[in-house]
């Protein structure tokens, strides 16, 4: 096994301001204004010290210029995992974001700790939180310190007035479903949803009903069964296989779920989509390089970085954001649902 990658530590040169006054044959003040951006010096200084900076390699003392401020200009992200492609964009939307808006942002994956000693006003400006990780009372407490706070694919609980970045779950099933039943005639729709904490899936699962009540369909319990991922998709398909149950179709709460379930149904010799239709949600980047491409919802995630990000500024800056943003879903066509596209 490969050692694992590590960085010598070593000593590092310190350049100090009072060399770049030298160099730049200005006062130290001046250097100050300048690397600040404020007060008043000429055109010419301010090359002068700027070529000073960069030949001698000076790095501002940031951190203490923050300290001084009470401004950190990092953002805080927590998550429960980085394993995930879906995980994984929305990581990059929401850098992207905070870069534009003046920001770094702090990644924490420790689901398991209260978010009070991963992130907060000793280390960030504010935080953005995934889903459903954060117990209640930790959230709380992130109000009672005064820490701007957003969370994300999860809604505010009642009495914890913070901003929520969502997306319409509901109307995306309704839709994905309702193509099923209208556009090729599949009524025994199975469909495999996530952990119950999840208002993704527990909104998806709502649409889904909803679908099936407006066509008239009775919803079967025994077409309903836990499919987190890709692994527990594929158990939950065979077994419906072995047990004989009647299903000619698969809405999968997510589309690695989707994969998954393709997966089984080709070990079991079901021909997708002739025998089975299967769908997904989400429209992550695998979803149309499955076979067949994978029919689904597009659910908007650098929308919901940016947004998310766009809010917890505004609380940063001004003290005041939008309390339930909610963004709207597409229905992404392909051949898994067996259209010939």
């Amino acid at each position: 096994m490969s050692p694992p990658f590590t960085i010598q530590p070593g000593p590092r040169p310190q350049i100090r301001i009072e060399e770049v006054a030298k160099r730049a044959r200005v006062s130290p003040a001046t250097v100050s204004r300048v690397v600040n951006g404020r007060g008043k010096y000429s055109a010419e200084t301010r090359e002068r010290v700027l070529a000073a900076i960069d030949e001698l390699g000076y790095v501002p003392n940031t951190a203490a210029r923050s300290l001084a401020q009470g401004k950190t200009g990092v953002l805080g992200l927590l998550l429960p995992n980085i394993s995930t492609e879906f995980i994984s964009s929305l990581v990059r939307a929401i850098a992207a974001s905070a870069a534009e808006a003046g920001y770094d942002v702090l990644l924490s994956v420790r689901p398991e700790a209260p978010a009070r000693r991963l992130v907060g006003r000793h280390n960030t400006d504010g935080v953005l939180i995934f889903g459903h990780y954060v117990h209640e009372a930790d959230l709380q407490q992130l109000i009672h310190q005064k820490c701007p706070a957003v969370l994300m694919y999860q809604s505010s609980p009642a009495d914890v007035p913070l901003p929520s970045v969502i997306i319409k779950n509901a109307s995306g099933a309704r839709a994905i479903v309702g193509h099923l039943i209208e556009a090729h005639a599949r009524r025994r729709i199975a469909f495999l949803h996530g952990v119950s904490e999840s208002e993704d899936s527990t909104t998806r699962a709502e649409g889904y009903r909803e679908a099936l009540a407006e066509h008239g369909i009775a919803v079967d319990p025994r077409l309903m069964r836990r499919g987190f991922d890709a692994r527990e998709a594929r158990a939950a398909t065979l077994a419906w296989v072995r047990e004989g149950a009647d299903f000619d179709a698969i809405f999968a709460w997510c589309d690695h779920a989707a994969a998954g379930a393709m997966e089984a149904l080709r070990a079991a010799g079901k021909r997708v989509p002739v025998e089975v239709s299967v769908v997904g949600f989400d429209d992550a980047p695998s979803a149309r390089h499955l076979e067949p491409a994978l029919t689904t919802v597009r659910a908007p995630t650098d929308g919901v970085g940016y947004r998310a990000v766009q809010a917890l500024v505004d609380l940063i800056q001004t003290g005041k954001a939008e309390r339930r943003i909610e963004l709207p879903t597409e229905l992404i066509v392909r051949r898994s649902c067996g259209c010939d596209l």
